[in-house]
């Protein structure tokens, strides 16, 4: 591997009547702010009306703090029916979860003939869950308020309802009036269409045995570990401060809640979650390169143009974005509408660009950083 060029200030240019390299760097400088002055006030617009924190009270929060701490203290045990459209359609599946206070969650896939696979041995306390962090961002970004009463898994529950600033319903939770559990939740696009939905089918007490056997919680900390351990925010910044693009935003509503770090064969696994309360959109970014040419052979992935380079796209259900960008590989894989991965992939470093503009390109970045552009 070459050197890298030493930058523009540093070089020599010979010629007494030349401009030096200060004065080149000016007559960019001078040239770039040109251009941003042109085109800042069309980006600069206001935001749209969805896009921005819903005002008002929020009336029914207490009723989700109660159902996170009942997520968290209560036995259950059911099946849930998931559902998650893409722009390619939508796709279903089944699931058994087993929770124990202390020990956290187990989940397994139900048989599509109708029945089951054994639960797998260890519990998650890293799976997803209405949580704290997750509420916060909820009561940040939305009008969150009660819309009457349902049936859930033949359960009477309450409806409570996220709104977003336009008043229209960004996401709706029932919870069982009698447990406080979370029954059903889903998430809703600004047309109106649940694009990620999770129902109890059915739900009970599991058996005591079950929970006494793991009330020690052991299984909980093995499995979190396997998600890796996290990350301060002394770490995050100094990889940061090392080239790792780690954001604390990816769109206007959603922000960074958990970072974790996990070492693969390959190298070092930065796993970043953000929510906006409603949906998860989960970040990987790894130092390498991108195999192309096994993603090429995955169903249901194909290759996109996308802001000048390559992005390897999965969009059956559970929306997939892989691209590599100057040495690292970003992958975006959330179950959330379009519009929020779409805003995740713009705060995130473009696909690198093939052959000798993409290293132009790469490097002209390198230099606006430098001078601090």
């Amino acid at each position: 591997m070459s050197a890298p060029d030493r930058p523009l200030s540093a070089r020599h240019t010979g010629g007494g009547a030349a401009p030096g390299p200060r004065a080149a760097v000016l007559v960019v400088l001078v040239l770039c702010c040109a251009v941003l002055l042109a085109v800042l006030p069309a980006a600069s617009a206001a935001p749209q009306a969805d896009q921005r924190p819903a005002p008002g009270r929020d009336g029914a929060m207490k009723v989700l703090r109660r159902a996170a701490q009942a997520a968290r203290d209560v036995p259950y045990e059911g099946v849930q029916a998931i559902s998650i459209t893409g722009p390619a359609g939508t796709e279903h599946r089944m699931v058994e979860v087993e929770h124990v206070p202390g020990a956290g969650l187990r989940v397994g896939l139900v048989a599509e003939a109708g029945g089951e696979h054994p639960l797998p041995p260890g519990r998650s306390a890293a799976f997803p869950a209405l949580d704290e962090a997750m509420l916060d961002a909820l009561a940040e970004n939305y009008r969150v308020t009660g819309a009457g009463g349902g049936e859930v898994a033949g359960r009477p529950a309450r409806i409570v309802e996220a709104l977003r600033a336009d008043g229209s319903t960004a996401g709706r939770f029932w919870v069982d009036r009698e447990s406080g559990l979370p029954l059903r939740r889903e998430s809703v696009d600004t047309a109106g269409r649940p694009v990620h939905t999770v129902e109890f089918t059915t739900i009970g007490e599991p058996d005591p045995e079950d929970v006494r056997a793991d009330s020690g919680g052991a299984g909980a900390a093995s499995e979190a570990d396997a998600w890796g351990r996290s990350l301060d925010a002394g770490e995050l910044r100094r990889l940061r401060e090392r080239g790792w693009r780690l954001p604390e935003r990816i769109a206007w509503n959603m922000r960074l809640v958990e970072a974790r770090s996990a070492q693969a064969s390959t190298g070092r696994v930065v796993h970043l979650g953000y929510t906006d309360g409603l949906s998860v959109v989960s970040v990987f970014v790894q130092q390498g390169r991108l195999d192309a040419g096994s993603l090429e052979a995955v169903e249901g992935v194909h290759a996109v143009h996308d802001r000048g380079g390559t992005v390897y796209v999965g969009e059956s259900g559970r929306q997939l974005r892989m691209w590599e960008s100057d040495e690292h590989v970003y992958t975006i894989l959330a179950d959330a509408p379009g519009d929020s991965v779409a805003a995740a992939a713009t705060m995130l470093p473009p696909p690198d660009a093939p052959g000798f503009w993409g290293r132009v390109r790469r490097g002209f970045d390198r230099f606006g950083e430098w001078i601090g552009v």
